[in-house]
């Protein structure tokens, strides 16, 4: 049965603030209001859905909130885990004003760890509704290409567009970031795991790297995927901001 999400045709304002409450950061959308739990980072930002049913776009498989605040349009927390990896990640949710009906939202995460090597991938972690599945590698203008559910998406990948009746989800890494996406359809939902930083960590330094996430019109998705692809490819290193 294919589920209608409506898509206001006034994106949230560039201004808006997030709000925070009891460890839950919550903002305006065209639905309600987008919600993200820092206790529980792997569901990430709760977009809610007609009939009850949402999206959950860009968690992180991490752990032990040690530290979070908001500054305007952005969301950040820090996360120490107990275990043997000795991982200290910090993770900014920053949510962009995009064209009417579009919204927005770049997954900054950075890792670093005491020990003199390693192991730091994480996982951002996102599920949706899903009617069809098209994925592009990093070319630009995006050549898109249906998802053969019975294979693997292909090494090359760095987006994902999710058709549904009424809106398109877009998933993306940034394609100078170390990465692997996997897509698992569950259901009428699809599973987006982007798998970031595939090398061993040393000592003293610190990886950074993005993910993008968006909801628009299902109608002409291209139109407004592309260009946002585009601007995300072009913005500079984080390091820089």
């Amino acid at each position: 049965m294919n589920l209608v999400i409506p898509v206001s045709s006034a994106p949230t304002s560039p201004t808006a603030a997030w709000s925070l409450t009891d460890g839950v950061a919550s903002r305006p959308f065209s639905a309600g209001a987008v919600r993200l739990d820092l206790t529980r980072p792997v569901e990430g930002l709760r977009i809610p859905l007609d009939g009850g049913r949402c999206d959950h776009l860009l968690g992180v498989d991490l752990s032990s909130l040690a530290d979070h605040w908001v500054r305007g349009t952005d969301v950040a927390a820090v996360y120490e885990p107990a275990d043997p990896r000795q991982l200290r990640s910090t993770v900014m949710w920053r949510a962009h004003a995009r064209d009417a009906g579009v919204a927005a939202w770049e997954l900054i995460t950075s890792a670093q760890t005491s020990l003199l090597e390693t192991d730091v991938t994480v996982a951002v972690h996102s599920e949706c509704a899903a009617d069809q599945v098209v994925w592009s590698s990093a070319d630009l203008p995006p050549r898109w290409r249906i998802f053969d559910a019975g294979q693997p998406l292909p090494q090359e990948a760095t987006a994902v567009l999710v058709r549904r009746a009424g809106s398109s989800c877009l998933v993306a890494v940034h394609p100078h970031d170390a990465r692997r996406v996997d897509v698992t359809h569950r259901d009428d939902r699809i599973a987006i795991d982007c798998r970031l930083f595939a090398s061993a960590l040393e000592k003293g330094v610190l990886l950074r790297s993005r993910v993008l996430a968006a909801i628009g019109p299902a109608r002409d998705d291209e139109a407004w995927a592309g260009p946002l692809l585009a601007e995300f490819a072009a913005s500079p290193p984080p390091l820089t901001t």
